[in-house]
């Protein structure tokens, strides 16, 4: 089945079952930092990350000490590749920069739930839509694919009406199309702060 189709059933299923079962909604808006980087490396350079940033959100559907968490995301990564080459043994840098649409869906757990403190751990998938692609030497957005999915695992941590999450954007699909040979996923660390409503 079309991994689109079962992504939005399962999106679909688990708001429903949290639109009934939530005890409590929360809207979390969040803007944050990540740093990413292909992880296969040509014969001749190394792909290495580069700063990136996110601007978004997330409604939290809370149920004792379980909560689910769907959101949306405008999601900017950045890469860089250095290869040498062979012939001037020259060091040449190539940076990219590329936006999408980043959907996130995370189950938690409230390991701590108090009045005022919150201490929390998820996981989830994350399916990002390339939106474009800058200006570059290395690649267009015709040389990627236009989706790409990854795992999503944080921690998280709500102080009165602040929130941050710290956490790893896993690559589990093919970053580039297949046509001229590049291949890689793409993962990455993010940190994200935000307001509680």
């Amino acid at each position: 089945m079309n991994k689109k189709l079962v992504f939005l059933a399962v999106i679909t299923a688990t708001l429903l079952m949290a639109g009934t079962a939530a005890q409590a909604l929360t809207i979390n808006p969040q803007i944050g930092v990540n740093a990413s980087a292909l992880d296969s490396d040509p014969v001749n350079g190394e792909h290495k990350a580069r700063a990136g940033w996110q601007v978004g959100g997330y409604l939290r559907f809370d149920s004792s000490k379980f909560y689910l968490q769907p959101g949306v995301f405008w999601h900017m990564v950045g890469t860089e590749l250095e290869t040498e080459d062979q012939i001037k043994h020259e060091t040449q840098t190539f940076q990219n920069t590329v936006h999408s649409i980043q959907i996130p869906v995370v189950v938690g757990f409230n390991v701590i739930d108090g009045d005022s403190f919150d201490l929390r751990l998820q996981a989830g998938t994350a399916i990002d839509f390339i939106t474009s692609v800058d200006d570059n030497n290395y690649f267009s957005k015709d040389d990627l694919e236009s989706n790409y999915w990854s795992f999503k695992f944080a921690v998280g941590a709500d102080f009165w009406i602040l929130s941050a999450d710290l956490g790893y954007d896993l690559g589990m699909s093919d970053y580039f199309t297949d046509e001229d040979g590049r291949e890689g996923k793409m993962s990455g660390w993010f940190l994200n702060a935000g307001l509680r409503f």
